[in-house]
């Protein structure tokens, strides 16, 4: 599996990009999480955490943000990563990921 991870990784992403290309009309959720944002409740906080070159568009969580009560949400992009976040930037994702942690009870 690791193996499987890393040669997924190591190149440019070029087939996330040809995917992403040829799926941008087709590429729909099963079960959307914007129809269930409201769920939420009100106080919990939220971070989706995005890689720069990754073929899901951050635009989803930047609209999760604009349905949640302002200062509940964040949306945080690690440059340089792909979807496998914690691969690509696995220093980066761990200390994100450490501060989401710290800053909730």
């Amino acid at each position: 599996m690791t193996q499987y991870i890393y040669h997924c990784n190591a190149q440019n992403p070029s087939g996330e990009v040809g995917f992403r290309a040829l799926s941008e009309s087709l590429g729909w959720a099963r079960r959307p999480m914007l129809g269930r944002v409201s769920l939420l409740a009100p106080s919990l906080p939220v971070t989706l955490l995005y890689g720069g070159r990754s073929w899901v568009d951050s635009s989803t969580g930047a609209r999760v943000a604009e349905l949640r009560p302002p200062g509940t949400t964040r949306v945080l992009v690690i440059e340089g990563a792909s979807h496998h976040v914690y691969a690509d930037q696995p220093g980066e994702f761990n200390a994100v990921v450490e501060k989401i942690c710290d800053g909730v009870d």
